[in-house]
C-alpha cells in the first residue's frame, strides 16, 4: 500500500481551468487499488472546493501543515497566539502589505485587499484563484484561531521577511503564480507538507518508504524531500525540481497521471499501467 499526497494549486489544479480527467481518473485508480490519497494544500480544508473533494480522499494536510485531517476528523491543528497573530498583523500594517488571514472558518481579506491580490492575479495569471470561503471584512473575530497568513504587495525583498520574522515564523515563497517578490505565506515555525505527512503516516503507522509526494512550489520541497518518492511536475519551480526523484510532465500534459503511474510501478507490486 502507498501513501499518496497531492498538491493543489499548480499540481492537480492547473490554474484557471478544470481539473484534467486524466488526474481525476489516476487518483481514483490508485485509491481504488487499496492505496490511501491525500491531499497536501497551502489552502485550508474550507477553502478546497468540491470539485477537487468529490475526487475522494482519505484525508488531507491542510493550510501547509497546520492542520490535519484523517478518518473525518481533525487529528493536529497548530493556531498562533493571540500575542503571535497580535504581532504578525501589526508587522504586515507597518510594511503596508495587503494579507489574507487564512482561519478554520475560512479566510478574512479586507475589500482593497481582495481587490489588489485579485488584480496581481489577473495581470500575472490571467485568472483568479478560486477559493470556496473568502470573507470581505476589515477585522477578525477575536475567538477566530489564525492558522496561516498570506500578504501581497508590490514588491518586497523576500529574504529580509523572513529574517525579520526568525525565531516563531517561517516564510515561504506563494504558490499562486505571482511573482515571488509580490505575496508569500507566513506559517508557524516548524510546520510544513512533510511535518503534516509525518502526523497523518504515524497515526495510520504506515511505511515512511512507501510515501510518494507530488508538488510543483516552494511550500512543497519538504514534503518533496520527506516522500520516499517525490515527484516534481513539469511546471515546477526549479527549486522544487532540484530536489525531486523524479520530474512528471506538466499538470496541463497529463503529468499527474504519468507520475501516479511513475509510483505505482515502482512500489505497487503487480501494476502496469497498460493492463487496465
Amino acid at each position: 500500500m502507498i501513501d499518496f499526497f497531492f498538491d493543489i494549486d499548480g499540481t492537480i489544479l492547473p490554474f484557471g481551468r478544470p481539473v484534467p480527467r486524466s488526474a481525476v481518473q489516476a487518483i481514483r485508480e490508485a485509491r481504488a487499488a487499496g492505496n490511501k490519497v491525500f491531499l497536501a494544500t497551502g489552502r485550508s480544508e474550507v477553502e478546497v472546493q468540491e470539485s477537487i473533494m468529490s475526487i475522494g480522499f482519505d484525508g488531507g494536510v491542510y493550510s501547509a501543515g497546520a492542520d490535519i485531517v484523517a478518518d473525518g476528523k481533525h487529528i493536529f491543528r497548530k493556531a498562533m497566539t493571540d500575542d503571535e497573530k497580535s504581532f504578525l498583523l501589526s508587522y504586515c500594517r507597518r510594511r503596508g502589505f495587503h494579507v489574507l488571514v487564512q482561519t478554520a472558518e475560512g479566510t478574512y481579506v479586507s475589500q482593497e485587499s481582495f481587490d489588489f491580490w485579485r488584480s496581481a492575479m489577473l495581470r500575472y495569471v490571467g485568472t483568479e484563484v478560486e477559493l470556496s470561503s473568502i470573507i470581505i471584512s476589515d477585522s477578525i473575530p477575536a475567538d477566530s484561531p489564525v492558522i496561516k497568513l498570506l500578504y501581497v504587495t508590490d514588491h518586497a525583498d523576500q529574504e529580509a521577511i523572513r529574517k525579520d520574522l526568525a525565531g516563531n515564523f517561517s516564510v515561504v515563497g506563494n504558490t499562486e503564480g505571482l511573482p515571488q517578490d509580490m505575496m508569500g505565506e507566513i506559517v508557524m515555525a516548524g510546520i510544513t507538507k512533510a511535518t503534516g505527512i509525518d502526523c497523518i503516516t504515524a497515526h495510520y503507522g504506515d511505511d515512511p518508504m512507501r510515501i510518494a509526494a507530488f508538488g510543483d512550489g516552494a511550500n512543497d520541497i519538504e514534503m518533496i524531500e520527506r516522500a520516499a518518492l517525490g515527484i516534481a511536475m513539469g511546471n515546477a519551480s526549479a527549486d522544487l525540481k532540484a530536489v525531486a526523484d523524479w520530474i512528471a510532465p506538466s499538470v496541463d500534459d497529463d503529468g499527474l497521471k504519468a507520475g501516479i503511474e511513475y509510483v505505482r510501478r515502482l512500489l505497487e507490486p503487480g501494476f502496469s499501467s497498460g493492463s487496465r
